[in-house]
């Protein structure tokens, strides 16, 4: 029969092992943990739902709308502008400056945000500048997880390690208790990645091609395999097809071919849609395989003509887009029938690319997943269009300036003065910073920075609230059942003869190797009341050892699962596994060694 500890330390692996199967959502995982806990009789009904109530979980989601009225505005797009100016053409200073804004956003502002909004002007300024996006893509996101370690509210675990300390009796952390370390990391980050990391992300065969090209139609086109499926078809002055509408031809429902473009007299580019009117002698770009192509040709006396008998690109590329799903975005498994893609967006897709495999064709009836790339193509408003849906995909705009949008009321001022506001409330503690929180929250919603309140609602990431709420729950069975004591117990009885340094070290590894395969939020949940009850029965001052728990969580650049903003860069910049494990690996080694020493330093035992 098993006993009570042992019942727990059951539910925690599989949760763990949940954690790590993909095809689990995390929040869902965790939820089928705490009702485990409660059908075990492990929880009461008030401990098994506590952590909902708990106050970090009410300052969390309600600093995810504080950081949509930030993206809303423009405040965060501004911030992103300042790089623009200040680089040059200088790949050192854009690296300096990428990393220290990134950073300085992330410590504000939810990182997978910063990364979105950042992401498409690194994107653009490295074409600029004729170099790859694999040597800055990698960067951006370390330095947003190095960000998260600057604040109070820079990530979760901060947040959940003040909780942690003020609910075992402990004086709080204060808003800039971690900035001190965090600066050193970043800046330790910053040097790694220039004098060492860069190196490791240089592709072969960009070194070959002297860097990444301004932008190459053909080349985007050969790297999702879609080339294949773009074909040249001429319609003759006598066809029956002249002078119809396109949507009244039906032509992709009968031979299943799409007309993405079509090429005038003096060759004159227009994108086509539905209402199109075919022209005699049009030269129609479509999208299809070569089997509907010759099914089509033959079935309307077409003329197809050869790739080479066009001047120029094969599509426009003003018209051409790479789309990269965000790891929380509501797309994921769902397919693009289910959400009506194309009548949404007026969007063709043209290819899809999962992580970890070649790209290729389409099909509507197949689910997204976390981490997909799309290439799309269509009219660029509808592009600009779908670049405003950040919480789901961020769009790499590649080939042309943005469509002008209309003039609307500055509304980045208020916000800044709100998050201005927001700061000075938690550094001189005026009130508890859950509702300092909550304030800022409500005053961005107040005063439009938020459009209305179901934006506000829409903007919380309820997978992270649920996750954080429900794996609450947990660290009380293990400190019910013993199994905080006994994990406690274990690691002094390990490490503690070689005094609480050791232990310190202990406790980094291993939340640092948890982080890079499950929810740092998991981890920080369940190692906090380890790290303060070990320090307790050691003699020592909790604050070094949740301190280590605390940064350690933050920083995983491992793998590209370990944060959110890994995965975005993946697929954009074109990495592979290894490539992470190649430069996130020695990382997160350096700043262990000097976490591990200077920690004590800064929180003495």
């Amino acid at each position: 029969m098993l006993t009570d500890m042992q019942l727990v330390f059951l539910i925690l692996a599989a949760t763990i092992v949940g954690f790590l199967i993909p095809r689990f959502r995390a929040d869902l995982v965790a939820l089928s943990s705490l009702l485990a806990l409660y059908l075990t009789g492990l929880l009461t009904v008030p401990e098994a739902f506590a952590g909902f109530a708990n106050s970090v979980v009410i300052m969390i989601a309600a600093l995810f709308i504080v950081g949509e009225g930030v993206f809303q505005t423009g405040l965060a797009q501004k911030a992103g502008t300042t790089l623009l100016k200040g680089t040059g053409n200088s790949e050192f200073r854009l690296t300096i400056f990428m990393m220290v804004l990134v950073a300085v956003l992330s410590g504000f502002i939810s990182n997978t945000g910063t990364v979105a909004i950042l992401l498409p002007v690194v994107v653009s300024l490295c074409q600029q500048l004729q170099i790859h996006p694999s040597r800055l893509l990698m960067p951006l996101a370390f330095a947003s997880s190095m960000g998260g370690a600057l604040t109070l509210i820079g990530t979760a675990p901060n947040l959940i390690a003040r909780q942690s300390l003020i609910d075992s009796g402990f004086e709080g952390l204060h808003f800039f208790s971690f900035t001190p370390l965090g600066l050193i990391f970043l800046f330790t980050g910053i040097a790694f990645l220039w004098f060492f990391g860069r190196k490791r992300l240089d592709k072969p065969h960009e070194q070959e091609t002297g860097g990444a090209e301004p932008f190459n139609v053909e080349e985007l086109l050969e790297q999702y395999q879609a080339i294949k499926y773009i074909h040249p078809i001429r319609v003759p002055a006598e066809n029956e097809s002249v002078g119809k509408v396109i949507k009244e031809l039906q032509w992709p429902s009968k031979y299943d071919v799409t007309v993405l473009e079509v090429i005038k007299s003096k060759k004159r580019r227009l994108p086509v849609g539905p209402s199109y009117t075919i022209e005699a002698n049009d030269v129609l770009i479509i999208y299809a395989d070569e089997q509907a192509v010759a099914r089509f040709v033959e079935g309307i006396n077409l003329e197809k003509l050869s790739h080479n008998t066009l001047d120029g690109h094969l599509l426009e590329g003003a018209n051409l887009a790479e789309v990269i799903l965000t790891p929380t975005s509501r797309l994921t498994n769902q397919s693009l029938k289910d959400i009506s893609f194309r009548e949404k967006y007026g969007l063709t897709v043209l290819a899809l690319r999962h992580q970890y495999e070649e790209a290729r064709r389409h099909s509507y009836e197949e689910k997204l997943k976390y981490g997909d790339a799309l290439l799309v193509y269509g009219k660029w408003d509808d592009i600009d269009l779908l670049s405003k849906e950040k919480s789901d995909m961020v769009v790499l705009k590649n080939a042309s300036e943005p469509a002008v949008e209309k003039k609307k009321p500055d509304k980045s001022t208020i916000a800044g003065l709100i998050i201005l506001g927001m700061l000075v409330l938690m550094v001189f503690e005026v009130f508890p910073v859950v509702i300092t929180v909550v304030i800022a929250a409500m005053i961005m919603v107040l005063t439009g920075c938020v459009r209305h309140t179901d934006q506000a609602y829409r903007s919380i990431n309820w997978q992270t609230v649920v996750l954080i709420a429900s794996m609450l729950p947990m660290a009380t069975a293990l400190e019910k059942t013993g199994g905080i004591e006994f994990l406690s117990e274990t690691l002094i009885g390990s490490l503690g003869i070689y005094g609480p340094l050791a232990v310190l070290a202990g406790l980094y590894v291993v939340t640092s190797i948890f982080s890079q395969f499950i929810s740092n939020t998991a981890t920080a949940v369940l190692l906090f009341p380890v790290a303060i009850l070990t320090a307790q029965q050691m003699g020592v001052s909790p604050m070094p050892m949740v301190m280590a728990v605390a940064y350690s969580a933050s920083m995983a650049f491992a793998t590209p699962v370990a944060t959110p903003p890994n995965a975005m860069v993946m697929a954009a910049g074109k990495y592979t596994f290894l490539d992470f494990v190649r430069v996130g690996v020695p990382l997160q080694i350096t700043i262990a060694i000097i976490a591990v020493l200077l920690i004590p330093v800064f929180f003495p035992f």
